[in-house]
């Protein structure tokens, strides 16, 4: 009885033997390192839930730009019919924004993405199926990633700005956006219309939380988000805001990022000259071929701009 039981242990731990390679090749589960999540209207605002995937440790006084009052207008969960009265809306007023793309919902209505695609505005993905990324495993969260990328290819198109559904992220889901071609961006002012809120109530505060540099989020799948827009366009105009964005938005903050820190600069201009001698026709005559690269992301000198103080930045609670 003791030899058979001994043979029975010894097969035991050769079966785990064998098995061991297969073990440590499995799926890993989620990580366990800190994850983060934007909370709505927090104050005081932790910089690090904005853009994540900033290759400078952000600063809130790159917000601080009076000479510069700028904002950018977002748009979750969609695809959605309501897009285009959205687009329709800003386009009379000549304003660009930013809507996010969950990729099931890509798959279902093509035909507005296709006409998002014609206009102005900016797309981005926002996963595959609206879940809590930082919640997968690091091969779920590439599969995630790569079939919102098989959708959007089907449909000529590549998403260059990810926002994480909830705004859920650890190091890993910002990493795997990167590794995938796209930059995190979340959020600072959150109109909290997903809580179903009234327009009047939710253009109130929106307004009051207006701040230069300021992200606003939005979601196109509520009516009331179309209804509290007009009034929202209205006060910034008045506040002498204006919309941008995600591009301009993020050479802004590049440029601002320089003049305080003096990291983080946009690249100097430069000088472009052609061999001598060589032409180009000009009506009809030969013309030297002499060209200088345009002057973008010139830094205004420190001392020409005072900052804001962080302080006065109008970071409001939920209300």
């Amino acid at each position: 009885m003791k030899n058979a039981g001994f043979t029975g242990w010894l097969s035991g731990v050769w079966m785990i033997l064998l098995l061991w390679p297969f073990a440590v090749q499995a799926d890993p589960g989620p990580s366990m390192e800190s994850r983060f999540v934007a909370k709505a209207g927090a104050m005081p605002f932790n910089p690090r839930y904005l853009y994540p995937s900033s290759a400078e440790t952000f600063s809130m006084d790159w917000l601080s730009l009076p000479e510069e009052r700028i904002m950018v207008l977002t748009f979750d969960d969609g695809p959605d019919e309501r897009d285009l009265a959205i687009v329709s809306l800003l386009d009379r007023q000549e304003i660009p924004a930013a809507f996010f793309y969950i990729g099931n919902k890509i798959k279902n209505m093509p035909h507005i993405v296709k006409e998002m695609s014609t206009t102005r505005h900016e797309m981005g993905y926002h996963s595959y199926r609206h879940q809590q990324l930082s919640w997968l495993s690091a091969k779920n969260l590439t599969a995630d990633f790569h079939q919102g990328k098989d959708v959007m290819s089907k449909l000529g198109l590549a998403f260059t700005w990810f926002r994480p559904p909830y705004g859920d992220f650890n190091r890993r889901v910002v990493q795997e956006a990167k590794d995938q071609g796209m930059e995190t961006i979340l959020w600072t002012i959150d109109s909290r219309d997903w809580a179903g809120v009234a327009a009047p109530v939710m253009a109130r505060n929106v307004i009051r939380r207006f701040h230069p540099g300021a992200v606003l989020l939005f979601h196109s799948t509520h009516a009331n988000t179309l209804r509290a827009l007009p009034e929202i366009l209205q006060a910034a105009t008045r506040e002498r805001y204006r919309f941008v964005s995600l591009g301009e938005w993020r050479r802004t903050i590049q440029t601002a990022s320089c003049r305080v820190s003096g990291r983080n600069c946009p690249p100097p201009a430069v000088d472009v000259v052609a061999p001598a001698g060589e032409t180009v026709p000009e009506e009809g005559r030969p013309m030297p071929i002499s060209a200088v690269a345009p002057k973008e992301g010139r830094v205004i000198p420190a001392a020409t701009v005072p900052l804001l103080p962080s302080a006065q930045i109008r970071f409001m609670p939920d209300g």
